[in-house]
């Protein structure tokens, strides 16, 4: 795989992406904040990509802490690639790197220039379009627990036994059935696939797509993505022709899709519905 610009990288990795010049170094504009070698006060010029809480912060300062061996001068104009780290009565990032602003630099990290909450979740759609496995376009034809789950209550039923001990953390599975219209990555054409997802609204997983029956998009699956506690929570094992769907940007708006698959590198989609030759059509025979 080509390895991405470094500048790509960063806007992948950083939520709050902004050109500002610098005023003080050594300097800080919280009083939780103390002065020090790294911090620095940045007065944002433009705002790139931004979560909606930063979205309005144009000409506004704010207090970068710079990442080890990061340095800045006074007046500088940089383009900074930030995550938020303090808000209270002022707003404090922690930056991962910068590089020197020009035009075309800007331009090309803004996906939509006057929207910089949207541009961030074009981004996150796209590093997750880079990292999916399957990308499909259809509709949630219907949402059921999965099957080991399903046998395990119905067990309980049947012993009496209704009550089971459930960890506030536990991300309480789900499967959405997606009845699939094309599939723009992952290999041959499907009419339907399973996903595998957390309906918890709790802290650890309120964050990945919460399907419904009647639900349209973009689909953006992947065969493994839990790791540590979360794949020990996974229960049982997915099969074949079982994905996960657990970032925000595993569902996508059908608006998206363009770019999405420019992103993929996708060939023509592939259609789960098969072409019917015309009734009076003549096949040719081999000679």
């Amino acid at each position: 795989m080509t390895p991405k610009p470094r500048a790509r990288q960063l806007a992948d990795e950083a939520k709050f992406v902004f050109q500002g010049s610098v005023k003080k170094v050594k300097a800080s504009t919280l009083k939780g904040v103390p002065k020090s070698d790294r911090t620095v006060v940045v007065r944002v010029d433009r705002v790139i990509q931004a979560p909606e809480a930063l979205s309005d912060h144009a000409g506004r300062d704010v207090t970068v802490l710079l990442a080890p061996g990061e340095k800045v001068d006074p007046g500088q104009t940089l383009i900074f690639y930030t995550n938020g780290w303090i808000f209270g009565e002022g707003v404090a990032v922690q930056s991962i790197g910068h590089e020197t602003a020009t035009t075309p630099k800007v331009a090309a990290l803004s996906n939509h220039p006057d929207e910089p909450v949207r541009s961030l979740r074009t981004r996150e759609a796209l590093a997750q379009a880079d990292r999916a496995d399957l990308i499909v376009t259809g509709r949630v034809a219907a949402v059921r627990l999965p099957a080991a789950e399903a046998n395990a209550r119905a067990k309980g039923m049947a012993s009496g036994c209704t009550s089971e001990r459930i960890s506030e953390h536990a991300p309480l599975w789900q499967e959405a059935v997606i009845a699939v219209d094309e599939v723009h990555k992952g290999g041959r054409a499907r009419k339907q696939v399973v996903v595998r997802f957390p309906s918890s609204s709790d802290v650890r997983w309120y964050q990945a797509p919460k399907f419904h029956a009647g639900q349209e998009g973009v689909f953006l699956l992947h065969k493994q993505q839990a790791g540590g506690a979360r794949a020990k929570a996974m229960g049982a094992p997915l099969t074949g022709e079982q994905y996960t769907a657990l970032h925000p940007g595993d569902f996508q708006p059908l608006d998206q899709l363009p770019q999405i698959r420019l992103a993929a590198g996708a060939r023509a989609p592939r259609r789960a519905s098969r072409s019917v030759p015309l009734r009076g059509a003549r096949r040719r025979r081999p000679r």
